[in-house]
């Protein structure tokens, strides 16, 4: 009896450190809180997409939260309507629950889409909605649940927002709310928000949108406005001899920013009225795909530089219009460098035209094999829909080594102090367990999780050869 008891002790602790253990024959099912990052990010391809912000501004009595949603095309089932046209149906609920996990609020949304079937394929294309609630400072944990009726399939994002206090002493600024492009109608004014993590190439110029709330007279204050571009270091690429390109033996830090280059500075005066005041600002600059903070702060004379009233910021990534695709001549040559030989990349990038350079990488894909062409940047689709956070999902440790070997034979997980998921790849070439460990500072619901390598076993002639394989 008491070897009973000490067995099934032994094996509740074991269940609670193995979060799953799946071979990659089937998708794990277990509860979500122990799913691995991986099987989790597979079962939302083809599953239908749904992305918020959460905006938040002043109110009369309490703080208003504007929940910005947007829904891809390309993530929907649409069917004929009967005409020339396809249509599709699908449903949102937004559930708010405080810290005590009481319902707060609740909404149902139900959107219906006609569209061209060329409408359906363009990257970017989405339907876009937005819901408001008026809530006491504190924080709440959102539930946003898409059912697409086609398919009669949901998808679920969690996301825990803390509400403050928008108490002007004297000024104050709202959230920033990014705007693809602004238009008139009636005498109204008619903006098209994107959301932080869907801004794809801008073709015009987009501005940001705030709000002042002040309790003070007519005065005007100085603003200084500025993009700056964030370049990071995943500390993570293998190099000969075997080891990371940057070494660092066990660190915290996930993905770090390496540099900073601001390409947007400027300054606007903004004249207050007591109450609300709204800004916009427009940025005509163009500016190259990657990850951007955009701030806005005060300046000038009366104002503290070192703890300014007003100073506000958010992040964004901005991608090709294609994205998760690749078709863009020069980050398909980037993304060579996890195979190609400095020498044949030097002579890629050294055409001088895009032509020339397109011309260059398709005569090093007819040497090495153009079959392999396609399946590489497959590849590096699905690493984008998988592991994308703060960069780009084929730029992450994840990402790397599925664009190099491919799905893992097997995956696990143990969560106990740290998160780790280990990948292991049986090759003809020997074995290659590869062990992530999660960012202490992710989201709790893995959304933006960042994982990053802590060790490697297996030989180098194993992955020498994993890279041969593409050569």
């Amino acid at each position: 009896m008491y070897l009973r008891y000490v067995g099934a002790i032994i094996l509740f602790i074991s269940l609670l450190l193995l979060g799953c253990s799946s071979s990659r024959s089937g998708l794990d099912t277990s509860p979500e809180g122990f799913r691995c990052y991986y099987d989790g990010r597979i079962q939302q391809i083809g599953n239908p997409l749904i992305v918020a912000d959460f905006i938040q501004f002043g109110g009369s009595e309490q703080p208003r939260l504007d929940v910005y949603l947007e829904v891809p095309h390309t993530r929907l089932h649409f069917a004929t309507d009967g005409g020339d046209k396809l249509a599709t149906e699908y449903q949102i609920s937004i559930s708010i629950n405080d810290r005590q996990n009481n319902i707060v609020d609740r909404k149902e949304l139900s959107r219906k889409v006609s569209t061209t079937r060329e409408d359906i394929s363009r990257y970017g294309a989405s339907d876009r909605t937005m819901a408001s609630f008026n809530l006491d400072p504190g924080e709440y944990r959102f539930v946003i649940t898409l059912l697409d009726r086609a398919i009669n399939k949901r998808v679920q994002i969690r996301e825990v927002v803390e509400v403050h206090q928008i108490q002007p002493d004297p000024v104050v600024m709202s959230d920033l709310l990014l705007i693809r492009s602004i238009k008139t109608e009636n005498g109204r004014r008619i903006i098209n928000p994107m959301l932080s993590n869907r801004v794809l190439a801008l073709t015009e110029p987009f501005h940001v949108f705030a709000e002042v709330y002040s309790n003070g007279g007519q005065e005007e204050v100085t603003l200084r406005y500025g993009l700056v571009q964030k370049f990071y270091n995943n500390d993570f690429l293998i190099d000969n001899p075997f080891s990371y390109r940057v070494q660092r033996p066990y660190h915290r830090t996930g993905i770090r920013v390496e540099e900073q280059d601001t390409v947007v500075l400027g300054d606007t005066t903004l004249t207050l009225k007591a109450g609300t005041t709204q800004l916009f600002i427009p940025f005509d600059h163009n500016i190259d795909f990657g990850t951007y903070e955009l701030f806005i702060r005060e300046i000038g004379p009366g104002s503290n530089s070192s703890e300014p009233q007003i100073d506000a910021r958010t992040e964004f990534m901005l991608h090709a219009i294609d994205f998760p695709y690749m078709t863009d001549v020069d980050q398909q040559i980037e993304a060579l460098h996890y195979i190609a030989s400095s020498r044949d990349l030097n002579h890629i990038t050294s055409g001088e035209t895009r032509e020339e350079r397109r011309r260059r990488l398709n005569e090093y894909w007819q040497d090495v094999g153009a079959w392999k062409m396609g399946d590489y940047y497959e590849r590096i689709h699905i690493a984008n829909e998988l592991f994308t956070t703060n960069v780009e999902g084929w730029k992450t440790p994840m990402g790397m080594v599925f664009i190099i070997l491919g799905e893992p034979h097997l995956v696990d997980c143990r969560i106990g102090i740290e998160r780790i998921e280990t990948w292991t790849y049986y090759l003809q070439s020997g074995g290659m367990e590869f062990i992530f460990i999660r960012e202490r500072t992710a989201d709790p619901d893995g959304r933006e999780a960042h994982y990053w390598i802590s060790s490697i076993r297996g030989g180098y002639s194993a992955w020498l050869s994993a890279i041969n394989m593409w050569r």
